[in-house]
């Protein structure tokens, strides 16, 4: 015999809270675990920099990572401290800013790029105005930037030129921000020099697009 629920609102009524319930539940646990591992990624890679600290070389926060971490961004005044971890690949991206292996290397004459996604680590970017300091520290030293230009590109046209005789660290996310849009290739591209007694030399950004030994910016 077939059992008529329309005939019976309150059994109705309390399935769906209970379809409610269970669903809720099944939310909430996926989130938590989704957090839980990203807590127990950071307490993992703030372990493998202070090990990069002591001791030179890949420090893996864990033993199938295809990454390690390379230095430390620090904004003092937006409460930022970020382990920047080697590579810009995707799997990299979801645990930290990436350095580019294609660019110089962080702190060292040439052109270091960094690169993070606009809706997590890199969001920050956006707060940045000329003048601003940040700090990159490596296993080797601590250096103090000061912002000097920010630009919007496509990285269909441009590329960043890294082996250059100056010292510049430029941060590269997607543009723009706020949006749910994925995939488009305009880049946001900060540009800092290393701070030196207060002052700054300024160089136009323009000269370090479109030239030859280059990091392609459309995998950022």
């Amino acid at each position: 015999m077939k059992y008529n629920y329309m005939k019976n609102p309150k059994r109705i009524t309390f399935m769906i809270i209970i379809i409610f319930l269970c669903t809720s539940l099944w939310l909430l646990s996926s989130a938590g675990w989704i957090q839980a591992k990203a807590i127990i990624a950071q307490q993992l890679l703030n372990h493998s920099w202070n090990l990069t600290l002591k001791h030179s070389g890949k420090n893996k926060p864990w033993p199938w990572a295809d990454t390690w971490p390379v230095a430390k961004l620090t904004v003092p005044y937006q409460d930022i401290e970020q382990i920047v971890l080697a590579g810009d690949s995707g799997s990299s991206l979801a645990f930290g800013p990436g350095y580019s292996l294609a660019s110089a290397a962080p702190n060292t004459t040439g052109t270091t790029v960094i690169s993070g996604h606009r809706d997590t680590h890199f969001q920050f970017l956006q707060k940045l105005k000329i003048d601003d300091k940040l700090t990159l520290q490596t296993n080797a030293k601590k250096v103090d930037y000061q912002i000097y230009d920010r630009i919007v590109v496509s990285s269909k046209e441009y590329t960043i030129q890294t082996e250059t005789d100056l010292q510049t660290l430029i941060l590269v996310t997607c543009y723009p921000f706020n949006t749910i849009s994925t995939g488009g290739p305009l880049r946001y591209l900060v540009f800092a020099r290393p701070l030196i007694n207060d002052t700054i030399n300024q160089h136009s950004s323009i000269q370090m697009i479109m030239e030859p030994e280059s990091t392609n910016i459309a995998s950022l």
